[in-house]
């Protein structure tokens, strides 16, 4: 019989591209004594950013592959809505099929989180989950409850997409990323 989890948490974002940066989030979120499940999910596009640079179907596909884990779930809710969606509205749509009381967010999301939407309802729901990121700051003290995940990532995504930092890219989708954002020109090897 299958354990059905009692706590999980929901990590969304962009996703353009996932990297291994991604992967440890997940995986340090799993290792936390009060988290059963990870919901992963990819923004159709985050409310916040005006396009993506890779299309919705093969971010999906990304995040399935990087994150193929036990006790992970990639949701296509955001997705398959078409539009951009809010959070409190991705938590709320899911909370039926898992017990979604956590948050992951990243420390750059601090300074701004009182004009997320619902802020003060989704404060109320959730336990925030904030990743640290060298040089942001992380004054949790808006939160209601709070866990920090001090992690220090190297990497993101646009700088995968400008070309550098590809040794941090999982192996099962970095030739088709390497493909997707070409290293821009004066960072070619040239070929004798």
């Amino acid at each position: 019989m299958v354990k059905q989890p009692h706590h999980s948490a929901l990590f969304g974002g962009s996703f353009d591209p996932p990297h291994l940066g991604h992967r440890r989030i997940v995986e340090a979120v799993l290792a936390l004594p009060s988290i059963d499940e990870v919901v992963v999910v990819p923004a159709w596009r985050n409310p916040f950013k005006d396009r993506s640079h890779a299309p919705t179907e093969r971010r999906l596909e990304w995040c399935r592959r990087v994150c193929a884990m036990p006790g992970v779930v990639v949701s296509d809710y955001e997705i398959r809505q078409q539009r951009p969606v809010r959070t409190w509205e991705t938590l709320r749509a899911l909370s039926s099929e898992h017990p979604l009381d956590h948050l992951v967010i990243g420390a750059d999301n601090l300074p701004s989180i009182r004009d997320w939407y619902r802020f003060e309802e989704l404060d109320r729901s959730v336990t925030w989950i904030v990743v640290t990121r060298p040089g942001c700051p992380t004054d949790t003290s808006i939160l209601r409850k709070s866990i920090l995940l001090p992690l220090d990532l190297p990497v993101s995504s646009t700088e995968i997409r400008n070309g550098s930092k590809h040794e941090l890219l999982d192996p099962s989708i970095r030739e088709e990323i390497e493909t997707f954002y070409p290293l821009p020109s004066n960072q070619r090897k040239e070929t004798p």
